[in-house]
């Protein structure tokens, strides 16, 4: 049974014993809004699993590119999982981390800052 290490509204990091894994729940209302809000400003822009991995995987590169490294993404239909190899204390903090990484990018997205990005910087992402 994976232990939960961290868990918010659409977010969950567990550690299964062999990995640290962080879950976006993309069904969740707030995360359907902001991805509304996203898909407003860039047309055609489908904000699934896929389209979240796309742009954390940007987002990540540009700001916080250790949370990147070694990081595997798998993401089908509406699920968002990413997770490190091998559990360990930094496997495991590093994953809290990320979702704390995560979690603020959803706090600013009132701010702006995660439009701005899809304002600006959307032709640069690889959908």
């Amino acid at each position: 049974m994976p232990m939960e290490l961290m868990k918010r509204d659409f977010l969950t990091v567990t550690d299964d014993g062999e990995n640290i894994c962080m879950s976006l729940d993309t069904t969740h209302e707030d995360v359907q809004n902001v991805g509304k809000k996203m898909a407003e400003i860039r047309t055609g822009l489908k904000m699934d699993g896929k389209g979240w991995e796309a742009f954390l995987k940007y987002y990540l590169d540009a700001n916080n590119p250790a949370l990147l490294k070694d990081l595997i993404w798998n993401s089908e239909g509406d699920d968002l999982k990413a997770y490190y190899k091998k559990t360990s204390a930094f496997t495991r903090a590093k994953g809290i981390s990320l979702g704390k990484y995560v979690m603020t990018l959803f706090g600013e997205a009132e701010g702006k800052g995660l439009y701005c990005v899809i304002r600006d910087e959307g032709d640069f992402i690889d959908w």
